[in-house]
């Protein structure tokens, strides 16, 4: 069997793939980036997150790709299904997802972003300058909070706005037997959940189904609410999301994930062709959420662990639903 890496190898990497070795003397372990155009052919494996659609294609005896964190949509996932190629993926980052996201909700309401700078100029607020608590911060304690989503990111953030006092309710796209744990409530509504939370988060992946779940319609009814999105920028209608925020029907939004990315060499580029960036009620977020050093070496190490139990029991510990998409 021969595994063909096409991705960043730092030294955690290389030591956790020499373990493999020791352990499994027949399989071939490929790293050397250089090699792997040629190697791609004769892989059984694949391991990365962002391999070029030529390399799978010409992957045509592998049978599993071991994506190193959770999002598996920049795969071809049709043709993956096709082909019936299996992808294993990692969730390491699901609880730095969380906390991020979180930050994002307490940012907004403590106007954290807005006093710093103010007071880097000497502007004050507050008491200190003899005005009332509408020139204050607001407190995240007690609202009610709608969590689009579920799973291991969504779970976490129910898990930390217990901390808060704050009762949420999950919204799931599919029956389960049991409620997720940390959560008040589920529902399998859409518009309920939107309905009882006035913090609403997004941590649902992004399929067929949640692309544009948030339509302009619906952002256009989110009177007074706070929409805070880690999940992906495409769930949400992109000039629904600005013309709501720059009416004041959504009172504010914290979001990680864009409309827009820099291409290879670019630095300066505005993440929606709306101008989002402009607006007084909106904390931004490179997309960073996921990837903080504790994040990087949990999914390193669930990789690692995925690729150990599949080459043990021909199955590894977390794969996706191809048909899911997530």
């Amino acid at each position: 069997m021969k595994i063909v890496f096409y991705a960043r190898l730092n030294r955690l990497w290389l030591e956790r793939i020499e373990e493999l070795r020791g352990e499994f003397t027949n399989v071939e372990f490929v790293t050397e980036r250089e090699r792997v155009d040629v190697e791609a052919e004769e892989a059984h494996a694949l391991v990365g997150g962002f391999i070029p659609h030529y390399i799978i294609r010409r992957a045509r005896k592998a049978h599993i790709i071991f994506v190193p964190f959770a999002g598996i949509d920049a795969l071809p996932l049709e043709y993956l299904r096709g082909r019936g190629i299996r992808v294993s993926n990692a969730h390491g980052n699901a609880p730095y997802v969380a906390e991020r996201a979180s930050a994002g909700a307490m940012a907004f309401y403590g106007r954290t972003i807005d006093y710093h700078n103010d007071l880097r100029i000497g502007k004050w607020h507050g008491f200190m300058v003899k005005k009332g608590v509408d020139d204050s911060w607001d407190s995240l304690q007690g609202r009610p909070c709608a969590i689009l989503g579920t799973g291991e990111i969504g779970g976490t953030i129910a898990r930390f706005l217990k901390a808060f006092g704050c009762a949420t309710i999950g919204f799931k796209r599919r029956q389960t037997n049991t409620r997720p744990e940390y959560f008040d409530e589920t529902t399998l509504s859409l518009s309920e959940a939107l309905d009882k939370g006035e913090l609403i988060f997004i941590s649902l992946p992004l399929t067929d189904e949640t692309r544009g779940v948030l339509s302009a319609e619906i952002l256009a009814s989110l009177n007074g609410k706070v929409l805070i999105n880690t999940g992906r920028g495409e769930i949400v209608d992109e000039e629904g999301l600005y013309r709501s925020l720059k009416t004041g029907i959504l009172k504010g939004a914290g979001i990680d994930v864009w409309y827009r990315y820099p291409r290879d060499g670019e630095m300066e580029v505005h993440p929606s062709r709306f101008p989002l960036h402009e607006l007084p009620n909106v904390v931004l977020s490179p997309h960073i959420a996921g990837f903080t050093p504790q994040a990087a070496v949990l999914n390193i190490e669930q990789t690692i662990e995925n690729i150990r139990s599949y080459l043990r029991t021909g199955n590894p510990l977390f794969e996706a639903d191809l048909g899911l998409m997530y």
